[in-house]
């Protein structure tokens, strides 16, 4: 296609009217729910399933703290009866 005017071949598109709107007034300012949604979940599903996972997290951890104590209580107990054992091997010499 030739311009007839110009003798351009070529012509450059015509601008497309804008769907963005054109200024703050312009956009919509109320809530629209999207029409056949499928991920819809239920708002108290999920604060259960929060504080059950809270709850699961806070159990696992406690008992991390008591394994360790028992441990540290056991090498606090063999460092002591070392300590007894080289106090009596000082004294004795």
């Amino acid at each position: 296609m030739q311009d007839q005017a110009t003798g351009n071949k070529y012509q450059a598109p015509e601008a497309a009217p804008s769907a963005a709107p054109k200024t703050s007034d312009d956009r919509a300012t109320t809530f629209r729910a999207v029409e056949g949604g499928t991920q819809m979940q239920s708002g108290e599903k999920l604060l259960v399933e929060a504080y059950a996972g809270i709850w699961v997290f806070t159990l696992i951890f406690i008992i991390s703290m008591f394994r360790r104590q028992k441990s540290i209580d056991a090498r606090i107990g063999s460092l002591e009866s070392a300590l007894e054992k080289a106090r009596d091997r000082g004294g004795a010499k």
